[in-house]
Order: structure tokens, then C-alpha cells, then sequence
């Protein structure tokens, strides 16, 4: 028989068949024995089928093969443990259980079969249970021990948790998965851990993460060359799914390079979590597990619906294949990029989920959030208690943080530090919604009386004295006092300029503009195009000088200075050449422009020949390389039209404007 280019010669069949199941040919081997017909149905056939639709992740069907085994032998115990491995595998869990009690009082499989009861109870999150089985199992094994610490772990003491990873490596040697439930445990204690020099603290454990992790990665690519880790970036994402091979799970690696993406990605640096993830063995989009889709939907370079959808697929999975986080993260970035309708509806569709995955406080923050978008005064108050509930627990924990400093017990002065430091965390993200509620209604009074209520507990936290200096500057008297909360923040990065925001650049050089300090300003600039272009020549490109000139060219023509004004607008597109010509930058530029048209229009405005030249010239360069790129920015809530304005269509319009009115001034 020939069966894709397999021969099954008579009397070779069986030869060639565990030929195949040692080079993990698994579909192979299904196929063959399937075509063989009656063969399929005897013990030797279904047990091999059962075999390799198990290695092949099938574990319905292998679950269906175990079962008709149960069948035909039903006094080989161990069928009815695979299947109920196959089933716990496939997460029909209650099944597996029952078929588990039926071999309860195996002596040889009893060991494993508390394992797995274990298992299934603990991946039905009835952790008592799972407790209780882990209780009647041998003690001081590998296996129990990783167990006890997955528990542990669940129940948040991660300290123990720790402890029993590491005596379960020491005992049963190296194991890729409990290496990684050690790196998680290090990853939520790391979340959890807060001290007085915490920066360095952070960095010393991050840093431990990232070597556990690599050790995991070396030997996976080591022991699994086949799995094609790092293919995705040496061909751009192009490189040939490897599937889900049974190895793939066994070795670690994708739970690794997702932890080390979460690690990133907590850190705020999504590109780095971008790249670990595509670190991964090579899969189609059908065939990624949970957690990966999860962490792709995050840092999709696609952009936020696309981020969104995968989100909501998984939402829709439910439990247990979706992975805890979805449902808050998928509430957070609707009301990040300020889809709250979208978020109302996902809260009212899953309320069951809302008690089980939210907390209590997380629950009354987007609630606030929500709120906010029919009733304003609503929202102040909800999040007013919650503020006002806070900042009571932090002046306890502060009192409490004092009186243990005059004792000598260390251990009790980090606890209460942690303490402090987990209730300012959850303080400072009330303080910000209830400033952006003033902030939105363009109340920049409000918000600062905001930011001076919080100023207590809050004065310190860079997240806190950088939105505090944008209210301050927004309010267009106290540029002074915007200047003294930016300043730091270039101090903090005096070595890598390119680090901060290009945002507080532009905004501390109108604040040295606006408080005649022309100097600092063009020192600022000045170093900030040196960083620019050192950067440039490693190969990094940055629009942060860019930036800076939009923004102080659009000061100089809100003055009425249009000559001074549009000309570092000019030059900060590089004369509108397209390399910098996008909707982002163009909104800037067309502002600029109308507001010159209206106040020629109104004779209020007067160019000289020599510079209305200029901004034709401009405008005609911008014509010509922005022919077919779009010349708005559309928000995640908003649907792009399928034949969008470009930037050459308006900038034409705009040209043709100030055409007619330069004809008409010189009538």
C-alpha cells in the first residue's frame, strides 16, 4: 500500500508504523491506520490511534479511542486512566472525574490518579478540593511538590510558593514547566514586593526573571531544534507553522517567552514584548494557545481593534481556556481609548464575570469611568468615596510605617511599606480619573485643585508630577510652575534625552518661550537634535525634534507671528518631503494654515510676498508627497472610510485658498 509517499509493505506495516511514531509523524501514523479499516477497531489499532491523536493534541478523539478500549478490555485499568487524562486534556472535566472514581481503588495507578484529580479540580478552580486531594498523595515527591506550590502560588503566598519550586527542582532535577511556575512566582512577588530603594530592587529581580527564562530558552532550542524558536524574526514573521507538537508544551518555551513578554510589557516596553513574542515557535493564527493569542492582542501592531477582537474571541471561549486577565484587560483598554459605550456592554453581558475576574475596587473605577460619560457629577461622587476611602487607609498605613521605623524589626517595616506602597497604587489611578473628568471639560482649574488635594500622598510619583506639570501649563499663566514639574524629568534622563516624551520637550520649551527664556529653549532644542541625530546614525529614527518644532511653530502663529511660526512648521517636515508627513503631523500644519486664512480672509493677518511664496512652496511639496496618504487620524471607536482624504487633496485645497486670497489683498 502507498499512502503519501509511505509504503506499508505486507509484514512491515507494524515496523513502519513505529518507524513513524519514533520521528513523532503522528498524523501520518493516524492516517495509515484509519485507511487500514477493520484494523482500526482492534485493541492494538485504537490504542496506537489513541496514542497519537494524544501526542497530536486531538484529545477528543483520543479520548473517543480510549473510551471504545474501556469497551473492549474493561478490566486494563489503565485505558480508563488515559482516558480520563484524554478528557481532563479536552477540559470536559466532570467526565474525567467520573471516570477516575472507577479506578479509585487501583494500588498501582493510585498515585497518579490523585495527581490528576488534583489537577482537574485545581484547573476548575475549586481549590479546596484540589487541596484536599494533594493532602492524600505521597509527600516529599517532585510532582507534590510542584503541586503544593501551584497552590500555594493561587492562594497569593508567594514566598512558599517559591520555596516549593525550588526544593521540587532540587529534588527531581531540571523541569522546564516548574522552572517557569518558579519565574512566575518570582514575576508576582516581584509585582507585589515594594522597599525604600525599590528602582534597584526592581531591576535585581527583573534581571533574575530574565535568566531563569533564558535558561528555559536555551535548552528548548537546544533539545528542540525542530520547534524553530527565533524563525519568526530571521524571516520577518514568514516562517512555516510547526504546529503544536506535544514537545512544544512539555519544553517550557511558550510559557517562558510569554512570561518574559508579560515582564516587558509590565515595564511598559511593549516593543521588547513584541519580540520576545516573536521568539515563539512559528504558528498560523488558528493554532496559537490562549495565553500567546492573549499577549498578542495586547502589542498587536495592528492596532487597537485588532487587539480588541482577538480579546473578545477569547472572552467568548470562557473558562478554562481563557486566561483570567482577558476580561479586566479587555475593560481597560475600551475605556482607555475611550470606547465606554462598548465597555457598558461587555459589563452588562457578563456579570457573572464581573464578580468572579473584577475587584471590588477595579469594579467601582470603570464604573466611575463609565459614568462619567452620561453624569460627570455622578462620577465625581462614586469616585470621590473611593478617593476619600484611601486616602483614610494610606494615612493609617503612614502612621503605621512611623511607628515601625522606631522599632528594629526589618521585617515588619517592609510589610508595612508593601502595604503603603499596594494602597498608593490603587489611590493614584482614582486621583488621575477624577482630574481627567475636569481635564475633558477643559476645567483645568478643576483638575489642578485635583492634583494639589493629592499632592499628600502623590507628590513624588513621576506619573503623578508629570500630568500635574500638563494641567499647570493647559491653563496658559503658569508656565513657571509647568516648568518646574518638566525640569526634573529631564534631569532624571539627562544621559538619553530620547527616552522622555517628545510631549514634555515641546511643552518645557513654550514654557521657557512664554517666560522669555529663549536661551534654555534653543539649548534644549539644541540637544535634543544632537540626541536626534546620534540616534539616527545607529538607526533608530525618533520625531521627538519634529515635535518640538510643530509645537513651537503653532505657539508662533497663535501670537500671530505666521512668518517665525509656519517656517519651523516647515522645517520641522523637512520642507513637507514626506519622510514626516503623516495625519499626526498634518493636523498641526492644516491648523496653522486655516487659522492664517481666516485672519487674511478677516484683513486681520499680513504676509509679506516673500513668505506667502514660502507657504506655497510648502504646501505644494506637501501636495506632492502626501498624494496617498491619509490625511486624518481615526479612533479606535470610528470606522475609516473605505476612500479617506489624503494629504495632498487638502493641501492642494489649502493652496489653492490662499491663492485667491493673496489675488485678492493685491487688487
Amino acid at each position: 500500500m502507498l499512502h503519501q509517499g509511505i509504503i506499508l509493505r505486507e509484514g512491515q506495516v507494524t515496523k513502519t508504523i513505529y518507524n513513524l511514531i519514533r520521528d513523532k509523524r503522528y498524523e501520518d501514523v493516524i492516517e495509515c491506520i484509519v485507511n487500514l479499516g477493520e484494523a482500526a477497531n482492534t485493541r492494538a489499532g485504537l490504542s496506537t490511534l489513541a496514542y497519537c491523536y494524544y501526542h497530536a493534541q486531538k484529545y477528543e478523539e483520543a479520548s473517543t479511542c480510549y473510551e471504545q478500549l474501556c469497551t473492549l478490555v474493561p478490566k486494563v485499568a489503565k485505558y480508563k486512566f488515559y482516558y480520563a487524562q484524554s478528557l481532563y486534556q479536552a477540559g470536559i472535566f466532570g467526565d474525567a472525574l467520573k471516570v477516575l472514581k472507577q479506578i479509585a481503588d487501583n494500588d498501582e495507578l493510585k498515585e497518579q490518579c490523585l495527581q490528576l484529580q488534583s489537577a482537574i479540580l485545581y484547573s476548575s478552580e475549586d481549590f479546596a478540593g484540589a487541596q484536599s486531594v494533594l493532602n492524600q498523595r505521597t509527600i516529599g515527591t517532585a510532582d507534590t511538590l510542584n503541586d503544593e506550590g501551584c497552590l500555594l502560588y493561587q492562594a497569593d503566598q508567594y514566598d512558599s510558593a517559591v520555596q516549593r519550586f525550588n526544593t521540587a527542582l532540587q529534588v527531581g532535577g531540571f523541569n522546564p514547566l516548574i522552572a517557569y511556575n518558579l519565574a512566575l512566582s518570582h514575576f508576582r512577588k516581584k509585582e507585589k514586593t515594594q522597599a525604600i530603594d525599590y528602582t534597584v530592587l526592581r531591576w535585581m529581580l527583573k534581571s533574575l526573571l530574565i535568566v531563569r527564562l533564558a535558561d528555559i530558552v536555551e535548552r528548548g532550542i537546544r533539545n528542540h531544534p525542530e520547534l524553530g524558536i527565533g524563525a519568526q524574526i530571521d524571516t520577518d514573521g514568514s516562517a512555516r507553522s510547526v504546529g503544536n507538537p506535544i514537545t512544544m508544551a512539555l519544553s517550557g518555551i511558550t510559557q517562558a517567552l510569554n512570561l518574559k513578554a508579560a515582564i516587558e510589557y509590565s515595564e511598559n516596553n511593549v516593543e521588547a514584548a513584541r519580540d520576545a513574542l516573536l521568539d515563539l515557535p512559528p504558528r498560523a493564527e488558528s493554532e496559537l494557545d490562549p495565553v500567546t493569542l492573549h499577549n498578542i492582542a495586547l502589542t498587536d501592531p495592528q492596532g487597537t481593534v485588532a487587539g480588541l477582537r482577538k480579546l473578545a474571541f477569547l472572552l467568548e471561549l470562557g473558562p478554562p481556556a481563557c486566561p483570567r486577565e482577558t476580561f479586566a484587560n479587555l475593560l481597560l483598554i475600551c475605556c482607555k481609548h475611550e470606547m465606554y459605550e462598548t465597555a457598558a456592554d461587555i459589563l452588562a453581558e457578563h456579570t457573572a464575570l464581573t464578580y468572579k475576574y473584577l475587584s471590588q475596587y477595579l469594579y467601582e473605577l470603570l464604573d466611575a469611568l463609565i459614568t462619567a460619560q452620561a453624569s460627570a457629577e455622578l462620577a465625581e461622587k462614586k469616585l470621590g468615596v473611593l478617593a476619600s476611602s484611601l486616602a483614610g487607609k494610606l494615612r493609617s498605613l503612614a502612621a503605621k510605617v512611623q511607628e515601625v521605623r522606631s522599632t528594629t524589626d526589618q521585617n515588619a517595616l517592609r510589610n508595612a511599606l508593601k502595604d503603603y506602597e499596594n494602597a498608593l497604587e490603587l489611590y493614584l489611578p482614582v486621583v488621575m480619573a477624577r482630574a481627567w473628568i475636569s481635564w475633558r471639560d477643559d476645567d483645568f482649574v478643576g483638575a489642578e485643585r485635583e492634583f494639589r488635594s493629592s499632592a499628600e500622598f502623590c507628590s513624588e510619583n513621576p506619573i503623578w508630577r508629570l500630568n500635574a506639570g500638563h494641567v499647570l501649563f493647559m491653563q496658559g499663566d503658569k508656565y513657571k510652575e509647568a516648568s518646574a514639574f518638566y525640569e526634573p524629568i529631564i534631569r532624571q534622563h539627562g544621559d538619553d534625552i530620547m527616552s522622555v516624551s517628545a510631549a514634555v520637550l515641546a511643552n518645557l520649551c513654550v514654557s521657557y518661550i512664554m517666560t522669555f527664556q529663549n536661551e534654555e529653549a534653543e539649548e534644549l532644542m539644541r540637544r535634543v537634535e544632537k540626541a536626534e541625530e546620534l540616534k539616527g546614525n545607529m538607526g533608530k529614527q525618533y520625531h521627538h525634534l519634529c515635535i518640538v518644532n510643530l509645537v513651537v511653530g503653532t505657539l508662533y502663529c497663535a501670537k500671530s507671528n505666521y512668518e517665525f511660526g509656519l517656517s519651523r512648521i516647515a522645517h520641522a517636515l523637512e520642507g513637507g518631503s514626506g519622510a514626516r508627513l503623516y495625519a499626526d503631523t498634518w493636523l498641526h500644519v492644516k491648523r496653522c494654515i486655516l487659522s492664517l486664512l481666516a485672519g487674511m480672509a478677516k484683513q486681520n493677518v499680513i504676509l509679506p510676498n516673500p513668505a506667502i511664496q514660502e507657504v506655497m512652496n510648502f504646501l505644494k511639496s506637501c501636495e506632492v508627497n502626501g498624494l496617498f496618504t491619509p490625511a486624518n487620524v481615526y479612533s479606535a471607536s470610528e470606522e475609516a472610510p473605505t476612500e479617506p482624504l489624503t494629504i495632498g487633496l487638502e493641501a492642494r485645497k489649502l493652496r489653492l485658498l490662499l491663492i485667491k486670497l493673496s489675488e485678492y489683498e493685491n487688487e
